[in-house]
């Protein structure tokens, strides 16, 4: 499967804890970015003419696309169409909402475009978390769009949450998703903070100005895990659950190693056996499509021998289906038994026929025993 991320990397105002690729800038650079990313998306239409009409899921993401004005998102999409990105016959189409600019005008020219699934970005439903760590929404803006949203016939919704936030508590974030799941929602995503020091959150940290209590993020995460089972909604990647059949498509196919093109600003993508990103800098991104978009400015990675083989292991084992060991045999690496053994005993994994998985609080140590998989390798032609 084939599918498209295109980066809108604005927001009208940056989290202190936002390490991502956006910006808060005058809507002047709305329209210049409407233009780069137009020559950006026709440059690759030209050099690979038959790849957008192959595109099966499109995922506008950000940054904040929803910051765009109705007229000039219509103008985004139109690009998209005017190169042959089938958008009317799409098996899944998403874009991320921030409470404070979901309106019906822009879910109006999403939805002519063919948008049918929506992720609002809450985060907490909680007045004081929410300043601090510097969102630029207040609690009952976030339970009005949600109301909003999925009170549209047809749409798909899935909203995010956060957790271990300066000074909340257990309670204060199973007291989220209790809200949260006050709405009619078939799909959640909650995600650990990690505190960058190079941003806002992080060098009031460092000061002393604000703490994060380490030692809750584990217990967050496994009620919080329980909390969503309880209520149908199943764990089918680290941090995202859903009603089965509901699970994003989009995301899926990154975690199975399917291809996707991408555009913007940092906008990462793989196709054909490359993984590729443009500048993750708003002003060198523009020289680079100025420029013609030329390859030697991209970052480039290809993907073979031992990259491949920690590829597998990592993505695969982020998702409940886990690793199938015999597709990693078959790109000539395999995991000695003794190594999965010794995690099954810690119950940090299961196997199932060809496949292993994350069990129990494999899912918290996901890291270590990833790594441990990969380094014990060996070349699959070596065993008996």
């Amino acid at each position: 499967m084939l599918g498209l991320y295109v980066h809108v990397p604005f927001c009208g105002k940056i989290c202190d804890y936002c390490d991502f690729s956006a910006i808060s800038v005058p809507e002047s650079y709305y329209l210049e970015y409407l233009d780069l990313v137009s020559r950006e998306v026709s440059v690759f239409a030209e050099r690979h003419p038959d790849a957008l009409g192959k595109v099966e899921t499109l995922y506008v993401g950000g940054g904040t696309p929803s910051a765009l004005p109705s007229e000039l998102l219509s103008r985004l999409f139109e690009t998209l169409r005017s190169v042959g990105v089938p958008l009317s016959r799409l098996r899944e189409s998403t874009m991320e909402f921030n409470p404070e600019s979901c309106d019906a005008e822009r879910l109006s020219v999403a939805r002519s475009y063919g948008v049918d699934r929506v992720s609002l970005g809450i985060q907490s439903f909680d007045g004081e978390l929410l300043d601090r760590i510097g969102r630029s929404h207040r609690a009952g803006t976030g339970e009005s769009a949600l109301g909003f949203l999925t009170g549209v016939p047809g749409l798909r919704v899935t909203a995010d949450l956060m957790f271990n936030l300066p000074g909340q508590t257990l309670d204060g974030f199973l007291a989220d998703l209790a809200h949260l799941m006050e709405f009619p929602l078939t799909h959640v995503s909650f995600y650990g903070l990690k505190v960058d020091p190079r941003t806002r959150l992080g060098h009031r940290v460092a000061r002393g100005e604000l703490s994060v209590d380490e030692d809750l993020y584990a217990d967050m995460y496994r009620r919080g895990v329980e909390f969503l089972a309880s209520r149908g909604l199943e764990r089918y990647e680290t941090s995202n659950f859903a009603i089965p059949g509901q699970e994003s498509l989009h995301n899926l196919n990154y975690w199975r190693r399917g291809e996707y093109l991408a555009f913007g600003p940092g906008a990462h993508g793989f196709f054909e056996g490359v993984r590729f990103h443009a500048p993750e800098k708003y002003a060198p991104w523009r020289n680079y499509v100025k420029s013609g978009c030329p390859r030697d400015l991209l970052d480039l990675d290809i993907v073979d021998g031992e990259a491949l083989a920690a590829e597998l292991i990592q993505l695969s084992l982020r998702t409940s289906e886990g690793l199938d060991l015999e597709i990693l045999r078959k790109n000539g690496k395999n995991v000695p038994e003794s190594a999965i053994l010794r995690w099954e005993r810690e119950g940090f994994l299961v196997r199932s026929g060809s496949r292993i998985a994350l069990s129990g609080d494999g899912w918290l140590f996901m890291d270590r025993v990833v790594e441990d998989l990969f380094c014990n390798c060996v070349p699959y032609s070596n065993l008996e």
